[in-house]
């Protein structure tokens, strides 16, 4: 795949930085690859199914856990054989690992994209990430501008690009709410909530479930899987909330399943500049979320509401508000001016050079 971009993920999961990882090894021009630093290819396919399908090449690299500084040589060699253009890292792992890997293969561009910065209130972050900027240097991608502020200080002698996510409004559109419920199984009558994440702490949906309580009319579905899943199970019973909040798991086909909700919901405690929210809009759904990380961004400013993080009264407040209210500017037109692939693609592009060379 000489001329092709390779990029580097910690691990391939179902996840935002993933997804976008993915298509983007897709989209641009040549042939392109993601490399997963830990689990093998039976690993991934098995945590997340599609993958037995993917939109790109990948290969699972099987790093052992924990520091292994010699596998920077393993991935250096996996470089010089690849030949690519440009190495892509994504996160503060692939960041040093990639990093120095791409340097000892003497690939062209490196470049490394930072999707949030809360991980940097761990101090070893900020030094390790100090530390790669002045042995590595890589071209850092923001993907906000807030981002882009705080990298500034962290690494000030490497050039920064603002670059937004964006997603594919080809694929999430409006769609008949009716069909789509009936798909899922879920009450026309209903007033639905919906969330799309990994089932984790740091994506709140036990903050969502806890508003429940206060939506007696309402019904939440929640989209995706994680380690916490039976935790926020045994919430929603425990909180007498269960009969009216339904568990998806994990699903590729979500153009297909946000139309059945009336809101999308991010109760997030930390974020970068999440595509759940950009894919919902784009669907014609309005979004209320936490304030959190460059979501503010993302959110379609006369249709969306924003509220603290781990407030499930204010959470619910804002919910409320939006049912018996909605409104109405045109959530997909603001993902497609601001968000489009079209954009993001022509912007890695011009950065990562022409393919080939």
């Amino acid at each position: 795949m000489a001329g092709g971009v390779v990029q580097v993920v910690q691990r391939i999961i179902p996840g935002g930085i993933e997804t976008l990882a993915l298509n983007l090894s897709a989209r641009l021009s040549g042939e392109n690859c993601v490399l997963s630093l830990e689990w093998s290819n039976a690993q991934i396919i098995a945590n997340w199914p599609a993958m037995a399908n993917p939109p790109c090449p990948f290969d699972g690299l099987e790093k052992p856990p924990g520091l292994r500084p010699s596998f920077v040589f393993s991935l250096a060699r996996r470089f010089k054989a690849l030949r690519p253009r440009a190495v892509m890292a994504h996160h503060i792992g692939p960041l040093l690992y990639a990093g120095f890997a791409a340097r000892l293969a003497g690939v062209p561009r490196f470049v490394y994209v930072e999707h949030d910065v809360w991980h940097y209130e761990a101090a070893n972050h900020r030094r390790l990430a100090n530390l790669a900027s002045i042995l590595v240097r890589p071209h850092v991608v923001a993907v906000s501008q807030n981002v882009a502020r705080a990298v500034r200080g962290i690494m000030p002698s490497c050039e920064i690009s603002v670059i937004p996510n964006a997603v594919d409004t080809d694929s999430f559109v409006p769609r008949d709410a009716a069909e789509a419920r009936r798909r899922l199984d879920l009450p026309l009558d209903a007033r639905i909530i919906g969330s799309a994440g990994r089932l984790e702490h740091v994506k709140g949906q036990d903050v969502l479930i806890a508003a429940m309580v206060e939506l007696p009319d309402a019904l939440l579905v929640l989209a995706g899987d994680g380690s916490a899943a039976d935790t926020f199970k045994a919430q929603a019973e425990a909180l007498g909330v269960a009969g009216r909040v339904r568990f998806l798991g994990s699903r590729s086909d979500m153009p297909q399943v946000y139309p059945a909700f009336d809101i999308a919901c991010l109760p997030s405690r930390n974020e970068g500049l999440p595509l759940s929210v950009l894919e919902a809009q784009a669907c014609g759904i309005p979004v209320v979320a936490s304030d959190v990380g460059s979501v503010r961004t993302g959110i379609c400013p006369g249709s969306g509401a924003l509220v603290p993080p781990e407030d499930p009264q204010a959470l619910a407040a804002a919910i409320r508000d939006m049912l018996a209210a909605p409104r109405t500017a045109d959530t997909r037109a603001f993902v497609l001016q601001h968000f489009s692939w079209a954009g993001m693609l022509a912007a890695y592009e011009n950065l990562l050079g022409p393919a080939g060379k």
